[in-house]
This record gives structure tokens, sequence and C-alpha cells, in this order.
């Protein structure tokens, strides 16, 4: 049962005091050791403004307009501008970001033209959640219930992204990491603590209950798992031994085999975490949790093997190494830009793509909050939210259209230990 709870889910304008201090040189901790604490600030109705401060405190103002944000999203277009591709983009639909934290999933509405957030509901799990996945038609999103060893699936109501229960399966473990296959039919889980990986069947409304399809033991540590673009074959990096497991995948029978060459190997050490995809179907990026970086791969989809092609820092020359874990990684879906999240740096770090070879050339690192465990850009491309798992704070910004350099927009209190963010475009009804 969807419900909206009198707890406090605020919204401040504005760089909250972390990123503030970071700003101003102030790198903070590792961010992997530290328990996260919850951040209130009023009740739902509550508004907070920037104050005039250099500390970085908040005062208690009017709703927060564009004027309020670190530079003018306004400016730059909104989610539907088509003008960093060239393309004229197809009309509209209604833009949701899926948050899960403190044992539920929170609900906001996203405006196009600005990419600010208005908290809309809750779904209360009562237990600890952890990675969210969407079907590839969006009727259902997936939830990975940590606490329960479960995933449990969610009709998407088209026009509200109300969810309403359509299941759920017990995983035998932990999951780590949740994807659906391209086809829609087949939810797909890793775990660190059983190193498995196991493929479930969903049914045609995306429900889930059935018997797996499969499950499959691994090298140590499989952490995220995902089908290419072509869904002919499945990745899994392992932070240990440091290589990413390529499968046969068959979307009729759900199930992976190794392929032909079943690893290829990261830089030793590196600690292989999550991976993307180029939307040209020939690259793919890895973030490297223990060496701070990102690493390029070239990938021939005849063979399903992925070539390791360079590696770069995701952390400024100045900055201490082991101080320092990566988590996410994404790509906007013009291809033009990488961002991959530093805990401990606290920072998000950019990339252009080269159009021509894939490789990535820093574009330098933006502040944000405590320990960014896991980040979404929108599905045009427009702005980027960043989880900080420490804060209970989502930090949001402007992508630059011509650069992709990120500029800090609103941050949004989403409650204790928010561990996903997805965002969504529901199609015009």
């Amino acid at each position: 049962m969807n419900c909206l709870l009198p707890r406090p889910v605020a919204i401040v304008a504005g760089l909250s005091c972390t990123l503030l201090a970071l700003a101003c040189g102030d790198s903070g901790g590792d961010g992997d050791t530290t328990t996260a604490t919850a951040t209130t600030t009023g009740p739902s109705t509550t508004t907070t403004a920037p104050s005039d401060t250099t500390d970085g405190s908040t005062a208690t103002g009017p709703e927060p307009t564009t004027a309020d944000v670190t530079g003018d999203p306004s400016t730059s277009g909104g989610e539907s501008s088509g003008e960093s591709t060239g393309m004229v983009e197809p009309p509209e639909g209604s833009f949701w970001v899926f948050v899960t934290a403190d044992q539920r999933v929170s609900t906001w509405s996203m405006d196009p033209e600005t990419g600010e957030l208005t908290f809309e509901r809750e779904q209360v799990i009562g237990a600890n959640v952890g990675p969210l996945a969407v079907r590839p038609d969006l009727s259902a999103l997936y939830v990975g219930v940590t606490a329960n060893d479960q995933a449990q699936a969610y009709a998407i109501d088209p026009v509200t992204a109300e969810l309403t229960m359509l299941g759920q399966v017990d995983l035998g473990f932990d999951p780590v990491y949740l994807s659906v296959d391209q086809t829609g039919g087949h939810l797909l889980s890793s775990t660190f603590g059983g190193d498995e990986l196991v493929v479930f069947p969903l049914g045609a409304d995306g429900s889930l209950g059935g018997a797996e399809s499969q499950r499959l033991g691994t090298p140590e540590e499989p952490h995220s798992i995902l089908t290419d673009p072509s869904n002919q074959w499945v990745f899994v990096p392992h932070r240990t031994p440091g290589v990413i497991g390529q499968y046969a995948f068959d979307p009729g029978t759900g199930t992976v085999s190794p392929n032909a060459v079943p690893q290829v190997s990261s830089m030793p050490g590196s600690g292989p975490r999550h991976l993307v995809f180029h939307p040209d179907g020939g690259h793919a990026y890895l973030a490297d949790e223990f060496s701070d970086s990102v690493t390029t791969f070239s990938f021939d989809v005849g063979t399903g093997q992925l070539t390791l092609l360079d590696t770069v820092s995701t952390l400024p020359p100045e900055f201490p190494g082991g101080n320092n874990t990566c988590a996410d990684v994404h790509i906007t879906p013009d291809g033009r830009n990488v961002y991959v999240s530093n805990r401990g740096h606290d920072s998000l770090a950019m990339f252009s793509v080269d159009p021509a070879t894939g490789l990535l050339t820093s574009l330098g690192q933006v502040p944000t909050e405590p320990r960014p465990r896991e980040f979404e850009v929108s599905p045009r491309g427009r702005y980027v939210y960043a989880a900080g798992q420490d804060s209970g704070i989502l930090a949001s910004y402007t992508v630059d259209e011509t650069t992709g350099v990120l500029t800090p927009g609103l941050v949004y209190n989403v409650g204790e230990n928010p561990l996903w963010v997805l965002a969504v475009e529901l199609p015009p009804t």
C-alpha cells in the first residue's frame, strides 16, 4: 500500500555544509566506514533557502526558485532540449526519480525545465533496501530488499508513477545489484556474500514469483551484473580477483554460459565494481573501486569480448591515495560524458568522451555529499542526482550542454542511508 508518512522530508536550496567545505578544500574522510545518520530539517511541507553566511548553514526562507541554485538551470534548456545533439527529441513524458533510503522507496517528480524535484510519496518496505532496476518498457520497478534477501516487483502507474506490488522472490542472498535484460523478461542479480549470480523470469506484466531460471557460482565478490545493449551477453565485474566475467545470454531460457573468453582482467588491484556501456555499443566504462580510476574498454558485440584500452584517475593529483574508493559510473544518453562517484574525496569525477576512440579526458571533479555511493543521469541527460550515504541528502546538478561540466543545484533530504537513485521518463499518455 502506498502512503505518505508524516516524517521529515524537506527540500534545501543550494549546497549543504559538506559540499561547501569540500569546495573550500576540506576533503573529508574515506567515506567507507562512517555510519550514516539521518538529516531532519522539518516537515514535508517545509522549504529552506541558503543564508548569506559562509559556513554553509541554511535559514528558513521562501520557496526556492532557479535563482536560489548555484548556476541557473533555466539558461541551459530543459530536459527536452535537443541542442546538445542537433536532433529533434520526441515529445516529453513525465520525469520521476526513485530513491531507496530508510527502509523505503521515495518517489519524486522532476521538472524537466529546471531539474527541480518535488516529493510525491513513499513506498514503505519495512526492511533495509538497496538496488533498484526498471523494466525497459518502464512498466515495473524492482527493489532489492537487502535485509530479507529478496527482490520485490512493483507496477509503475504510467501517469502518477505510483507503485503497486507485483510479487517478490527470495534471492537466497543479499542483493548487491539488480538489472533487467533488454527484453524485459528476466531479472538478474548478484551478491558479495555467496559469490553467486541468479536469474529470475518476469511475468508479462513484469511480476515476480516464479522459480529461478538459473543460479550460478562465480569468482569472488561479484558486483554489478548487466546485459550489453544487444542482449546477447552478460557481464559481471568482480572486485576480487579483479576480472569481469563474460557470459553468453539466452533470453529464451533466461540462462547464461561462460563466453569463449570467460574473463577479461582489469588493472591489478583496481577492484572492478560498476560497468556501463556507451550508446554506440562499441565501448564500456568500468568504475574501479580500489584504484580511484575509470577504465575504458572496447567491445566486440560479435564475440562478446571486452578489450582494455585505457585507465584514468578520478581524483585530482594532490589528493592522497588510499583515502578514496570509487562506486558508481554513468554515461549521458548522447555518449559525450562519463561521470564516476568518489567516496572519500566526496565528489563526482567528470569526463568527456572522444567520439572517435571512446577514450576519456578528465574535466575535473565537482563536490558532492559525503560518501556518494550511487547517482543517476536523468533520462535526457540534462541533470544528475547523487545520494550522500552519510548525509541522507540527494544533491542535484545541471549538465552543461557544451562541455558536460556539472553545476551544483538544489539538494534534498531523502532519509537515512540512501543507497540507490533511479530516474525514468514515463511516455506521454
